[in-house]
């Protein structure tokens, strides 16, 4: 006969539910802090993962299900184990508000005995070890959560040996490049945060939580990358989990195709969604294992999933959560498609859906920020329902924000694509450049004085291009072709561009520009990095289309926010001006703007 142990602990918290959610639901670290030993996988077969970690004397082997969670408030795991002296463990943990303010914490387990072993097992090791450990590791989130300095996220003490310190000061001042205040930052964030903070070191979100400018950041990263402090990887995300299914040190070992384990699906590679830039200590300075994990799945390894939850057969489940602006997307495990939702504050605070034989509506259906919904399963099977956020975060540095940076493309010609791969950018903004009469100006002043001239013109260029976080792809004759991650960062450059030509001599160099945004593919060219497809071969055809100190726009990037914010305030009046065009090898005329600059 076995015997099953239920324990329930309660804390009363300061910190709101929001705030302590991505500490408690991080159970990689909670496992950790708590003194579990690391864990392995060692499959997975219908979203059921087999892991084990080791004991003295015994290795434990389970099974466990997928975790159900609804943010912020209760997540829960259920293991069953193949080996050990446990047969079953089921955990809950809810985060319930408080009036007027904070949290109450609270943490169920429920233990089944496979044997004696695990009837002593289980009050000794969960009853009184453990009980005492989640209260230490909960009481430190809130005091986290509730200041949350992204300095004091870390293990206290120092983490870089004497060593890695002397080192670390000396790469540093050879570094010919990079933000001090950053190099300052890593320098703590080395000394201070955990294993598992630097196993994935995220530029953008460390920028954000340093209070620090994104882009230097990341600009320092790829300098202390080349000086030999850090070490850069190319993470490839799945579309579904988001996790990471691939980890590759070199970008020519990224191809354009992938398998998640996970999720068990082959997916195409795409540069501006699901392939990130992230970093890590070189080993000289700090030694890490990436590889070692405390929890092979948790909510925090999916934070674009609101809710996971499951519901049995001809039942229903009512809850509330919390949304942030935007669009959703709510699935079932047995339906086909999905339901588009669009979270507003002016939305309604209720909401029913049906798992039933009729699907999913095709309308966008509306949804309050506060919401509570109520899951009703009209099916003869269990179904899994996931509502899903829509965008991906912006606090990932995908690789199409790395490489059109012109600071990579000078420390890092070397990191291009193996040749024959080809990889989609789903938006990339490209700009052509031309210098009008250059061969008149080499005529009439002479061929030295024109050469300086038309290499003052491309120092300009590149200049005005890396300011605006774009870089030269590449420059042919008196051309030149530049990408950007923004249409109004391609705009603003070249309005920097001619203004500064205009000014240089006489006589002054004029530009013939065009700009178009658009899906491309990403290509090893002559062993760098270039763009091919239909918005390049637009784009590059729409300077024949300027007489000098023009830009020509096209229809997709004139009609960008950003940009009809920029002409409003920059354009001379009736300086914009709107015509069809006609492009070789497309049918249709297209729009196009001409802007005088």
């Amino acid at each position: 006969m076995t015997n099953q142990y239920h324990y329930t602990w309660e804390w009363d918290l300061n910190a709101s539910p929001e705030a302590l959610w991505n500490l408690v639901s991080d159970t990689n670290r909670f496992n950790r802090d708590t003194g579990l030993p690391p864990m392995q996988l060692l499959g997975i077969q219908n979203r059921v993962k087999r892991v084990k970690f080791q004991l003295p004397l015994i290795n434990i082997i389970w099974d466990e299900e997928p975790f159900e969670w609804t943010y912020p408030y209760r997540f829960g795991i259920l293991r069953r184990y193949q080996t050990g002296p446990l047969l079953e463990m089921r955990v809950d943990c809810r985060l319930e508000r408080r009036d007027p303010s904070g949290t109450h914490l609270v943490y169920e387990v429920w233990a089944t005995a496979r044997n004696i072993l695990g009837d002593i097992a289980i009050p000794l090791g969960i009853g009184i070890f453990s009980a005492r450990q989640f209260g230490a590791a909960f009481q430190s989130y809130d005091r986290l959560a509730s200041n949350p300095d992204m300095r004091l996220a870390a293990a206290p003490g120092r983490n870089l040996n004497s060593n890695g310190s002397l080192r670390y000061r000396s790469l540093k001042e050879r570094l010919k490049g990079g933000d001090r205040q950053t190099l300052e930052r890593l320098y703590e964030y080395f000394q201070q945060a955990d294993d598992l903070s630097i196993q994935r070191m995220r530029p953008y979100a460390l920028a954000d939580g340093w209070n620090l400018p994104r882009r230097a950041v990341l600009e320092t990263f790829l300098h202390a990358t080349r000086e030999g402090i850090l070490d850069m990887y190319w993470d490839l995300l799945c579309p579904e989990c988001r996790g990471v299914a691939e980890d590759h040190k070199r970008l020519g070992d990224v191809r354009g195709q992938s398998h998640c384990d996970t999720c068990q699906i082959n997916f195409d590679v795409n540069f501006d969604h699901n392939v990130e830039v992230i970093f890590r200590p070189n080993s000289s300075i700090r030694q890490v294992d990436a590889s070692v994990e405390f929890c092979v799945g948790s909510p925090q390894r999916q934070p674009h999933i609101v809710f996971s939850l499951v519901v049995p057969p001809r039942e229903e489940l009512p809850f509330k959560t919390i949304l942030s602006e935007g669009r959703y997307r709510l699935s079932a495990s047995s339906l086909e498609g999905s339901q588009v939702l669009t979270a507003a504050s002016t939305g309604p605070a209720q909401m029913d859906f049906h798992a039933d034989a009729v699907g999913w509506t095709s309308d966008f259906l509306s949804i309050g920020l506060t919401p509570t919904i109520r899951l009703l399963n009209d099916t003869d099977f269990t179904q899994n329902f996931q509502l899903e956020r829509v965008t991906w975060s912006d606090q990932a540095a995908t690789a199409a924000d790395v490489t059109t940076l012109q600071v990579f493309r000078d420390l890092f010609s070397s990191e291009v694509l193996r040749v024959g791969e080809e990889v989609s950018v789903g938006s990339m903004t490209l700009m052509f450049t031309d210098l009008r009469n250059s061969t008149k100006m080499y005529r009439e002043i002479g061929d030295a004085t024109a050469f300086g001239k038309v290499r003052e013109h491309f120092d300009i260029v590149e200049q005005a291009v890396a300011n605006e976080e774009g870089a030269i792809v590449k420059t042919m004759g008196d051309a030149v072709m530049a990408a950007f991650r923004k249409p109004v960062s391609a705009v603003r450059a070249i309005w920097n561009v001619q203004r500064e030509l205009s000014a240089r001599g006489i006589p002054p160099l004029t530009i013939k520009v065009g700009v178009h945004h658009g899906p491309c593919i990403v290509v090893n060219l002559n062993d760098r990095l270039d763009y091919f497809g239909s918005t390049v071969n637009i784009a590059a055809r729409l300077p024949h289309f300027s007489a000098g100190g023009e830009l020509i726009l096209s229809g997709d990037i004139r009609n960008d926010p950003e940009v009809i914010e920029f002409l409003e305030k920059n354009a001379m009046p009736n300086s914009v001006s709107r015509f069809n065009g006609e492009i070789r090898g497309y049918d249709a005329a297209m729009e196009m703007w001409r802007v005088k600059i």
